[in-house]
């Protein structure tokens, strides 16, 4: 790729991820936020892609990072709904207190959030890969 390709990537890799971050943070406020939060930083990976080779998207995230952060996602997204269950509340109540104030973030549901963040951004970096062939070692097809 170009050199100016190259350094644009650079460049806007931050406030893509800051933005993605932000997505994510106020996916309960907004439809389909930290789903769209997540799918921002999987095409970071993508963009890392385009702009070098493989490899360098490979360095940022690997294989057997995406599978590991797609089930702690899950995981998490699971355990508050366990929580929840454990303390006699419907599964993904909410459990924890409610802040007052200006904030509009209370209770589980930013963690819930942060859950399905990760998962989809997780679950897009894999997709990617395996649209290129790349596997976990010892995966078969």
């Amino acid at each position: 790729m170009s050199l100016i390709i190259q350094t644009v990537s650079r460049g806007i890799t931050p406030f893509i991820f800051v933005y993605a971050i932000y997505l994510i943070l106020t996916g309960h406020t907004s439809p389909g936020g930290a789903f769209a939060g997540g799918v921002a930083i999987g095409l970071l990976i993508v963009l890392w892609y385009a702009a070098f080779k493989l490899s360098t998207a490979e360095r940022r995230v690997s294989c057997f990072t995406a599978h590991a952060g797609r089930i702690l996602g899950l995981l998490g997204f699971l355990t508050m709904g366990t929580i929840a269950l454990l303390l006699g509340k419907g599964f993904l109540e909410n459990f924890l207190p409610k802040v007052a104030g200006h904030l509009t973030m209370s209770g589980v549901i930013i963690l819930l959030a942060l859950g399905v963040g990760i998962l989809v951004g997780c679950e897009t970096v894999l997709i990617f890969y395996y649209l290129f062939g790349r596997r976990p070692k010892g995966e078969r097809r």
